[in-house]
């Protein structure tokens, strides 16, 4: 991983074979970032990507073997139990001649060859509660 910032601008670059959610989760950690906002470019693989089945409560994940380039990848850092929480979302494009894209909330994902990451801290307190009605961390303003 390699960084830069100005003020409350982050520049993150996450290398080949890196954990994305644990570099971030480590990067916010270290740097005391408790709220903010990212995208992020690149490639990625190793995914476990999946959504959220309200009437079960439950996420369904799936696993995808190949790499693929990261389309569009947006999330948020707030705290949960006074630690940071990443919460990703990502649409991924197939890096092959179909180009097929799918998209949902990241679980898992290592970098294939970069992650070029844009993270903005911002001025408000930002904390995730358990919500029993919903079965999520929800961002609690």
């Amino acid at each position: 991983m390699r960084s830069t910032k100005e003020g409350k601008n982050h520049i993150i670059i996450l290398e080949r074979g890196e954990d994305v959610i644990p570099s971030l989760l480590k990067y916010c950690t270290e740097n005391r970032i408790t709220a903010g906002v990212f995208t992020g470019v690149g490639a990625v693989n190793k995914i476990e990507i999946g959504y959220y089945e309200f009437e079960t409560r439950e996420y369904h994940f799936r696993k995808e073997e190949g790499d693929f380039e990261v389309a569009s990848m947006n999330g948020n850092v707030a705290l949960f139990e006074g630690k940071p929480f990443i919460h990703a979302h990502a649409v991924l494009s197939r890096c092959d001649k179909t180009l097929e894209c799918i998209g949902a909330h990241i679980k898992k994902c290592s970098v294939a060859i970069t992650l070029e990451i844009f993270l903005t801290e911002v001025e408000v307190s930002l904390t995730r509660v358990h919500d029993d009605f919903i079965g999520l961390k929800l961002l609690k303003v």
